[in-house]
C-alpha cells in the first residue's frame, strides 16, 4: 500500500504527475483524477495503481480520437486503423470504439448519409462509384450503403450526370458523332453512372454533330490518319487507313469521298 503525496500539473493542460511515498509513480488525466477521486494521502494499492494506469491509457486513446474526429466523421473501421497506426493496443481500441458508438460520434449509417449527400453536391461521381468507396472507407453492411444511396436523388443523379456528359463531350470535339457518344458512356459507367442511368441522361441532353463539324472531325482525322498510312496509293495502307477512319466512327461513305477528293494529292 503506498500513500498519494503529492499531485502536480504538467505543462499539457489536463494531465497531472502523481507522487506515491514522494516518488513520481504516474501520469494521469483530469478525467481519471476525478473518477478515481485522486487526492493527497490516498493510499493505493498494487492493483488499484495498475487500474488507474489502464484507465488512464484508455483516456489517452480516447482523447485522440476526439481529436481525429474534430476534423470529419469517420467509419469505425478507419478509426480502428487510426488508433492502431498510434500503437494503442486492442484491448484499448475496442473500448474507446464501444464509448464513441455509445455516444454517437461513430455510426457507419449516419457516415454513410453524409457522404453520399456530400457527394451528390460537390462531385460529378455517380452511385456505383460512391458505393465503391463507402466499401472502401469500411461500410461494409449493405443495407446502410442502400439506405445512403436513397439519398441521391433523381434530380441530383440527372442533373450531376448530365453536366459530366457535356464536359466529356466537349473534350471529344475531334471524333466522329459514334464515338463521341461512346466516350460519353463510358466516362459516366467510370464515374458510376448505369446503363440506364445513361439511357436516361442521354435522352434529355441535345448533344449532336452538325454536318460541319462531322466534316471537319474527318479532316482532323484523316489528314493524322495520313502521314502515318502513306503512300495511300498502296492497297494495303489504303485499307489501314480506311479501317482507321472507321474505327474513329466514320462512315465508309465519308471516309471514301475524302479519299476521292485527295487521289490527286498522291
Amino acid at each position: 500500500m503506498k500513500t498519494i503525496t503529492q499531485i502536480t500539473a504538467q505543462k499539457k493542460s489536463g494531465r497531472y504527475n502523481i507522487f506515491l511515498d514522494k516518488h513520481y509513480a504516474f501520469p494521469v488525466s483530469e478525467d481519471v483524477l476525478i473518477r478515481y477521486n485522486l487526492h493527497k494521502g490516498l493510499e493505493l494499492t498494487d492493483d488499484q495503481q495498475a487500474e488507474i494506469a489502464a484507465a488512464d491509457v484508455i483516456e489517452k486513446a480516447y482523447q485522440l480520437a476526439l481529436n481525429y474526429l474534430s476534423y470529419q466523421i469517420r467509419t469505425i473501421k478507419e478509426m480502428r486503423q487510426y488508433l492502431k497506426q498510434h500503437e494503442v493496443e486492442s484491448v484499448a481500441i475496442e473500448q474507446v470504439i464501444d464509448r464513441l458508438k455509445q455516444q454517437q460520434y461513430l455510426d457507419d449509417g449516419a457516415y454513410a448519409i453524409a457522404y453520399v449527400q456530400t457527394n451528390k453536391r460537390l462531385s460529378l461521381k455517380g452511385p456505383q462509384v460512391i458505393r465503391q468507396e463507402l466499401r472502401q472507407k469500411g461500410v461494409m453492411d449493405e443495407n446502410l450503403i442502400v439506405d445512403a444511396l436513397t439519398h441521391y436523388d433523381q434530380e441530383s443523379l440527372l442533373a450531376n450526370g448530365q453536366k459530366l456528359a457535356q464536359q466529356i463531350w466537349q473534350r471529344q470535339h475531334h471524333v466522329s458523332q459514334r464515338i463521341r457518344e461512346q466516350k460519353v458512356r463510358q466516362g459516366l459507367q467510370q464515374k458510376g453512372y448505369s446503363g440506364v442511368d445513361f439511357d436516361l441522361i442521354w435522352s434529355q441532353l441535345d448533344l449532336t454533330m452538325d454536318d460541319a463539324e462531322e466534316h471537319d472531325a474527318l479532316q482532323l482525322a484523316a489528314a493524322k490518319a495520313q502521314r502515318h498510312y502513306q503512300p495511300l496509293t498502296d492497297r494495303k495502307q489504303r485499307q489501314k487507313f480506311t479501317q482507321a477512319l472507321y474505327r474513329k466512327g466514320f462512315a465508309f461513305d465519308a471516309i471514301n469521298n475524302w479519299l476521292a477528293d485527295h487521289e490527286q494529292d498522291e
